[in-house]
């Protein structure tokens, strides 16, 4: 025989007790999880609000931003964009420039890789050269501007700062 001990099993009111322990902390975890996506949403709505209330009210503060100001708070939101490349645009464009014999101006334009890019001086290049309206329909395409969520942040005003920090 070894010397380990031997556990004895719970009587069936502590397994009760464990058990419903365990239930309750899990009931909880569940009522929090729920809260915080209420929250969430909240926070979510409210930021919107701020973020239409910067952008009808507020005053420019730095490139692509604007600033509203409180007594003990302000709100900046910052907008912006981003451009992407439609590949699928840029190959129209691409096969048009082969089609009408314009295949100098590829070189000049794209850049090889695994698909077809337009180099940034593309815009500049083009403005020289003469396209039909129709390759020039097809180059518009190639690239899509589109904004981006705009960023929120409210914080304490400069004074207000000056002032928690003595």
């Amino acid at each position: 025989m070894s010397a380990a001990t031997i556990t004895p099993a719970p009587m069936p009111m502590e397994v009760d007790s464990r058990a419903e322990y365990f239930y309750q902390l899990k009931l909880e975890l569940e009522k929090a999880n729920t809260e915080i996506g209420a929250l969430r949403k909240e926070i979510a709505a409210k930021e919107a609000e701020l973020i239409e209330l910067v952008s009808a009210c507020g005053g420019p503060h730095a490139q692509k931003a604007k600033i509203l100001h409180g007594i003990v708070w302000e709100i900046v939101a910052i907008f912006s964009q981003y451009t992407t490349q439609d590949a699928a645009a840029v190959e129209r464009f691409r096969e048009a420039l082969v089609k009408t014999k314009q295949t100098r101006l590829l070189k000049k334009i794209f850049e090889a890789s695994t698909r077809w890019t337009m180099k940034a001086s593309a815009a500049e290049i083009v403005k020289t050269e003469k396209l039909s309206p129709k390759l020039m329909a097809l180059l518009l395409q190639c690239q899509v501007t589109q904004d981006k969520k705009p960023s929120l942040d409210v914080r304490p005003t400069r004074e207000d700062r000056r002032r928690s920090n003595r």
